[in-house]
């Protein structure tokens, strides 16, 4: 629960410094998490599920955003770029890929018996949200093939 009250707060702080580009998307992602509510029947999400609002809300303004680019729109493609930067301040840190790919090696090390999907588990467990899941099994892979 503390990141709804995180993101009230900086909704707040946008109203107050006037900064109409953060509110409007803290607002929309407040929605997001909103709807998400009303779709599982719940009072208010876990940290985790919020983030996973987050991470689906920045996939579709990335997606708009390579859209606008293609089309030449560059005014619309410079705004959601910013509006990407408001969401990722409310995300955990990305681990790098060389990050990445000692902690896979480490544990493929410790665990004989690791395969991709006890390695993208483990990942889970104790890096969840901090790394891109997709990059996290090609690593694993080749960490495991070679």
């Amino acid at each position: 629960m503390e990141l709804k009250a995180k993101l009230k707060a900086e909704m707040k702080e946008a109203m107050k410094a006037k900064n109409k580009l953060a509110l409007e998307t803290i607002r929309s992602l407040l929605s997001a998490i909103q709807y998400e509510e009303m779709n599982k029947k719940v009072d208010e999400l876990a940290d985790d599920q919020i983030l996973n609002v987050i991470k689906a809300e920045r996939k579709k303004l990335v997606e708009t955003k390579e859209f606008a680019e293609k089309d030449g729109r560059t005014d619309t493609a410079e705004e959601l770029t910013r509006q990407l930067a408001v969401l990722d301040s409310f995300l955990p840190a990305q681990l790098a890929r060389e990050e990445i790919e000692r902690i896979i090696s480490e544990y493929s090390a410790a665990d004989t018996d690791a395969n991709v999907g006890s390695i993208m588990k483990h990942l889970q467990q104790n890096y969840s949200g901090q790394y891109d899941g997709k990059l996290a099994s090609e690593i694993a892979r080749q960490v495991l093939a070679g």
